[in-house]
């Protein structure tokens, strides 16, 4: 049971996330820094601005600041566990990683390509982690590669709408 939702987390780098607390002192910067990372004028810029700030939060937990950069029908296909559908079974996600007392000790995206298509940007890269929990308290690593659809909304934003990854070696092993 932990495998699947592990996996279905780490997309989050997308990505992704770890803490729902609504009443962070913090939570007013990411939204801010959201503000800021949108703002850019080229698309790549964008999604390196975006990408940093899901870095932090995975790293600070902070499960909120992600949720803000996906579509209600977000779809998650990790490499080897079933795909996750949509905000409310992210979120449920998260609640599993706050169960089990995840924690991201490390966690980053180089991106490798980014290309658009109508309302659509498409992003190629490779990611690299390590997390514990609460069974497992020494951190373990991975690394793969990841593809994002990202979607462009009326206002200039985007927002993720589907992610994939693979791991660069077989966990069944």
């Amino acid at each position: 049971m932990f495998g699947k939702n592990l996996t279905a987390v780490i997309f989050l780098f997308a990505i992704i996330f770890l803490s729902m607390s609504c009443d962070r002192p913090d939570t007013g910067r990411d939204i801010t820094k959201k503000d800021e990372a949108q703002k850019s004028t080229s698309v790549n810029e964008k999604i390196e601005n975006i990408n940093r700030l899901l870095e932090e939060a995975t790293l600070k937990g902070n499960y909120e600041s992600l949720l803000a950069y996906y579509t209600e029908d977000i779809i998650v296909a990790p490499g080897v566990s079933p795909v996750v559908r949509g905000k409310s079974a992210i979120i449920e996600s998260y609640k599993e990683n706050k169960k089990w007392e995840v924690k991201y000790h490390s966690f980053n995206a180089r991106v490798e390509e980014i290309w658009e298509y109508n309302d659509n940007v498409f992003e190629r890269g490779l990611f690299g982690m390590s997390y514990s929990y609460k069974d497992h308290p020494k951190p373990k690593a991975y690394s793969g590669s990841y593809f994002t659809v990202w979607q462009k909304e009326k206002d200039d934003s985007l927002k993720i709408k589907y992610v994939m990854w693979n791991l660069n070696f077989d966990p069944c092993d």
